[in-house]
């Protein structure tokens, strides 16, 4: 399960942030997936936590993309990819195969079949309008504050991506493989950029980093930008960096900063902010999850638990050492969490606390959902948060796999336990009736599944408020404990 080297000298921990700051960017303030706040609430009570506010009409998934929100100023940003229908599109010859059912054909024949797929797809595009939409929202009312919308273009899976809010501006990679950046209180779109290279149909769900007024993005090759006008400093080896769906982070070392990404091929990548020349490469075997930065350590997951968790001595004049590796854990696109010297991470259904010092289990959990993927659990004060089916609650700072409550979001937009759903909807009797669990089934994923948390989209957190994107919304909870239930 595990395998390591005894980490020498001090461990350089990264900063912690206020109970009052933001969530600007994707996985928070300092990209590590984790906030201070005040104490939270550690029940719900039985008619659920009712929504501060909902804002509707924003689809996700398929329809508008698996993007995350952010908060920012008192302010929540989050993008979306949609399509309307304009003319018949006509009958789909080649629909996408899952891998069962790709039994018996060769790889030759799957590559030629993809090929005559996606051309299909291209042609039905002409059906549909694209368009983007950059949605910002006042984190208190979910009153609409501005929004932008613009065309877009057809992609094989839904553009998606995190906002990124730094110095007054807004940042977004949209369809196309264009850079867009807006005024954060005004919408004004302030410059957009066509990163160099082919566009067929791909999608990118890379989110931008940004540091000393440099932007960073993955789209093909790890790109850098100029915050104030766009303009290309850099960018990677492009046959050797695409296609990355990972967003970046960056090394801050005295004077020494290294842009850091993870890429084709299971590598992690190091390039020098300052002019972009390539100052290590590691095989990692990681697949969508992002690297995390925690002071002088570098973190990879896998998609594999043969590679599983890595943690890797920074160093300014050589590649990263490996210290220590958990195999306990792995997923295709998760990203952990660092938090008070632990890390948490999820994969497969299963939920695991580390040592970020040496990598020591401290408790490993299985989660009773559907097998969860892309999905990034966040650190919240005292509490882990995992929003997949619902929400997940767990107490942060305990030494075993302490669960505080599990909930769903139903059709109300109440945040209510699981037990308390199914009183509520008299799922007992119900299934106790003639065909009465296809009945029941079916009323549970109305009010309990197709109501929750937008796979693979995490939530933001910041002054107290949790904000979730569903399947077709944003929906905010005050989780702030009261004087009255402190006492």
């Amino acid at each position: 399960m595990l395998t390591r080297v005894v980490l020498a000298g001090c461990l350089a921990l990264p900063a912690v942030f206020s109970a009052h700051a933001d969530w600007p960017q994707w996985r928070g303030p300092n990209r590590l997936g984790a906030i201070e706040s005040d104490e939270l609430v550690a029940s719900l009570p039985r008619d659920g936590l009712e929504p501060e506010w909902r804002f509707d009409g924003l689809p996700g998934g398929n329809s508008g993309g698996w993007g995350s929100p952010v908060i920012s100023d008192g302010k929540v940003f989050v993008y979306a990819h949609t399509k309307e229908k304009t003319a018949d599109p006509g009958e789909k010859k080649y629909p996408w195969l899952s891998p069962e059912n790709r039994t018996g054909m060769s790889d030759a024949e799957y590559e030629a079949y993809e090929e005559k797929r996606r051309a299909e797809d291209r042609r039905r595009a002409n059906a549909f309008q694209f368009e983007q939409r950059l949605v910002c929202l006042d984190l208190e009312t979910g009153e609409l504050a501005w929004e932008q919308k613009s065309s877009g273009d057809y992609t094989r899976f839904t553009q998606s991506g995190t906002p990124c809010v730094a110095e007054g501006k807004v940042l977004i990679l949209g369809s196309g493989r264009i850079a867009c950046c807006y005024d954060a209180t005004t919408g004004e779109l302030l410059w957009q950029q066509r990163l160099p290279g082919e566009f067929n149909d791909e999608f990118f769900a890379s989110s931008f980093a940004v540091h000393d007024r440099v932007a960073l993005i993955a789209c093909g090759p790890l790109f850098a930008l100029s915050l104030s006008d766009g303009e290309i400093l850099w960018n990677g080896q492009a046959e050797a960096d695409f296609p990355s769906h990972s967003s970046p982070a960056v090394w801050q070392h005295g004077q020494h900063s290294v842009a850091v990404c993870n890429t084709a091929g299971g590598r992690t990548v190091g390039y020098s902010l300052a002019d972009g020349r390539l100052l290590w490469e590691l095989k990692t075997g990681v697949e969508r999850s992002s690297p995390i930065v925690a002071g002088d350590i570098l973190l990879t997951y896998g998609g594999s638990r043969k590679n599983g968790l890595t943690a890797f001595q920074l160093n300014t004049d050589a590649a990263p050492k490996q210290l220590w590796q958990f195999r306990g854990a792995a997923d295709s696109g998760s990203t952990p969490v660092v938090s008070k010297g632990n890390v948490f991470v999820q994969g497969e259904k299963r939920l695991a606390k580390v040592a970020l010092d040496d990598g020591d289990r401290i408790w490993q959990t299985t989660l009773r959902i559907s097998t969860p993927k892309y999905t990034s659990p966040i650190v919240v004060g005292d509490q882990l948060l995992f929003a997949w089916e619902g929400v997940l609650a767990f107490a942060a700072d305990s030494k075993d796999d302490q669960k505080l409550y599990e909930a769903k979001i139903d059709s109300d937009g109440r945040l209510i336990t699981e037990t308390d759903l199914r009183e509520k909807l008299q799922m007992d009797a119900l299934e106790q009736e003639e065909d009465g669990r296809a009945k029941a089934e079916k009323v549970w994923q109305k009010n309990a599944i197709l109501s929750g948390p937008l796979r693979c989209s995490t939530p933001a957190f910041s002054r107290g408020r949790l904000v979730i994107r569903l399947n077709d919304a944003l929906v905010c909870y005050d989780l702030r404990k009261d004087d009255a239930e402190s006492n």
